[in-house]
């Protein structure tokens, strides 16, 4: 391969049928790779109106230029589809080493069609592909699904076993936040991508590399990977990252009032914080060591173990400070190990711990209120902060068991059908739970998660490292001192934000890393593996046309002015904690933010907006 070209492995599972594709330059030159690639080709290939869980959605799953070519972030890639717990665009990422075995197999993605009759997984090895039967594999998860794969197909020759992609039992029960697992330590947590492959009975890909991923102009790369890599070694976030993975924030997020308690109606938890925080994590007796994605040196993952107690265990991998906040601080559990291994049930079952710990938050909400009784819940005291409780629940959304049958719906539709005001405990944003951030401590977060382009998303874009007062990106209007809690002028900086996600998310570099590039280095990488010669302005503008994609998508699909909105919890100040006293008034950054961002007052893009960016196809479809 001469750098990044396209290629696509194309699978249709309803015909049986495996061919090749290749994405035209030009379109990758408007839309680069990963998520941003994802939203044109969904936009080209799919009925905007399909149901999300039939043979009609297509599942994407996409690496960009940077994927692979050992950089500090660059072992991501990007899973979307049309999602079943929003109802719109949908997109996940991951990191690992999946995105690398592909690229080295030959393929930049594998784009998968229809659904099979029976359970079956993709095996890619020797150049070729074909679809295997996945009957012995359908009902396990996922921490088993990866040994029995690799022993069945890794090689000694490799001297690597092969890498994969699965699910577990709650994508195969189509649970709405179903995650992806790539193999045992990494997940494409959101918008339920794995109940997408449950949908179309796909286990697992497997993937054995051949080769190497070959770059355009491999010496000007390698200058620029050192640089890279030197920023990331000098980086105080990183180095924070390395010693106490992304937990590292739980302390000071508690202090600020950022982070989520009592399913975000308590402003301040240092009591339960204190016992769940990154040094917990990272200390004895849990901290085995960290490790990376492939070519990153920054080690922000964590390897723990539970040595006593009635969780005692190996883990597959520790929890992220998401797992952290919302199974832990949200339903207030301040016991560490009870929350590792609830992380790890998540893990082993295919969810995303985000939307799973929130629904049951909601859950816990509606019993302390009475509007749920043991009635409801098959016999379960859903009481704040017990964490054995919790664990059934966990197990029961993954097998669609009683009660959590409907809370494998996700909050917003278990809140709807449960009724009595259970809809003000849902804190969701057009149906996708909200992460760990609480935007009462930061103003730009509640108007990014309100226009997310894929719900409410603290990854999407920059607005949470702002927060920390040592985020700066000056090529995209981005400058140091901005103050988090103004309403007037954050629409600008969201909105500049937003197209800086879009692109590290279509080159796919890890968000965490993007703090150490700049324009200069973002031009050089992306030319280097393209050839095709980009000025900043230029990829600038590729961000903006993704945003745009995206949110026509979505458009098409449903979603309108109105369902640009949080939950009246978040815009409630807290009487305690950190950001007491302080709420974002969404009403006022809106009205700054959609001229700023090209939005008409309906919340479809524009007609200039979409023609000055070339999206007039987009154009053609919105205002017909």
């Amino acid at each position: 391969m001469a750098g990044f070209e396209g290629k696509m492995l194309e699978v249709n599972l309803s015909k049986g049928s495996i061919s090749n594709s290749t994405v035209s330059k030009d379109i990758i030159r408007k839309f680069i790779g990963g998520s941003g690639l994802g939203a044109k080709l969904m936009f080209d290939r799919v009925d905007p109106k399909v149901d999300p869980l039939s043979p009609g959605n297509t599942l994407f799953i996409l690496t960009g230029p940077t994927s692979g070519l050992s950089v500090p972030g660059g072992a991501r890639f990007s899973i979307c589809a049309k999602s079943p717990l929003t109802n719109m665009f949908g997109e996940s990422n991951s990191g690992g080493t999946f995105a690398t075995e592909l690229r080295q197999a030959g393929w930049d993605g594998i784009i998968v069609e229809g659904a099979s009759n029976k359970p079956v997984y993709i095996l890619i090895e020797d150049g070729k592909a074909e679809i295997k039967d996945a009957s012995d594999l359908w009902g396990k998860n996922t921490q088993e699904v990866v040994d029995i794969l690799t022993k069945r197909h890794e090689r000694e020759e490799a001297k690597k076993p092969v890498k994969m992609l699965s699910i577990g039992v709650a994508g195969e029960k189509k649970v709405r936040f179903a995650c992806i697992c790539n193999d045992k330590k990494d997940f494409a947590g959101r918008c339920g991508m794995g109940a997408v492959m449950g949908s179309k009975k796909l286990k697992a890909d497997v993937v054995s590399r051949r080769g190497n991923i070959t770059i355009v102009d491999q010496e000007n790369f390698n200058e620029l990977r050192k640089t890279a890599l030197q920023k990331a070694k000098d980086s105080i976030i990183c180095q924070v990252l390395g010693a106490q993975g992304t937990n590292a924030a739980l302390g000071i997020s508690a202090m600020m009032g950022d982070l989520p308690a009592k399913n975000w109606a308590q402003g301040d938890n240092m009591a339960v914080a204190g016992g769940i925080g990154g040094d917990k994590l990272s200390g004895p007796p849990f901290f085995l060591g960290n490790t990376s994605c492939h070519g990153c040196m920054v080690g922000c993952k964590r390897h723990v173990t539970i040595p006593e107690g009635s969780y005692e265990g190996d883990v597959a991998e520790g929890p992220e400070y998401e797992g952290v906040a919302i199974l832990g601080s949200s339903l207030m559990i301040g016991d560490m190990a009870a929350v590792i291994r609830l992380n790890d049930y998540c893990n082993d079952y295919g969810m995303d711990v985000i939307s799973c710990g929130s629904t049951i938050a909601m859950a816990m909400d509606c019993f302390e209120r009475g509007i749920l009784t043991v009635k409801d819940t098959g016999g379960i005291e859903l009481k704040w902060g017990d964490h054995a409780a919790v664990a059934k629940m966990v197990k029961m959304i993954a097998y669609r068991e009683g009660f959590g049958d409907l809370l494998a719906e996700g909050s917003k539709r278990a809140a709807q059908k449960i009724g009595k005001g259970a809809s003000e405990f849902a804190i969701e944003v057009k149906g996708m739970e909200v992460p760990g951030h609480d935007p009462r401590a930061n103003y730009l977060l509640g108007l990014a998660y309100a226009t997310g382009s894929r719900g409410a998303c603290h990854t999407a874009d920059p607005s949470y490292s702002i927060g920390t007062g040592i985020f700066a990106w000056p090529d995209i209007g981005i400058n140091l001192g901005v103050n988090t809690k103004q309403n007037e002028g954050a629409a600008v900086i969201v909105k500049n934000g937003q197209d800086l996600g879009a692109i590290y998310n279509a080159m796919t570099i890890c968000y965490m890393v993007v703090e150490t590039l700049n324009g200069e280095i973002v031009s050089g990488m992306l030319n280097a593996t393209t050839g095709f010669n980009y000025t900043f302005n230029e990829i600038k503008e590729c961000g903006e046309r993704i945003w745009q994609m995206k949110r026509g998508l979505s458009n098409l699909m449903g979603i309108t002015a109105a369902d640009d909105k949080l939950p009246k919890r978040l815009l409630t100040p807290n009487k305690d904690g950190g950001a007491a006293g302080s709420a974002p008034n969404l009403e006022v950054m809106l009205k700054e933010y959609y001229p700023a961002r090209g939005l008409a007052a309906d919340g479809r893009p524009t007609k200039e907006t979409l023609s000055r960016l070339g999206l007039n196809d987009l154009s053609a479809k919105l205002y017909k």
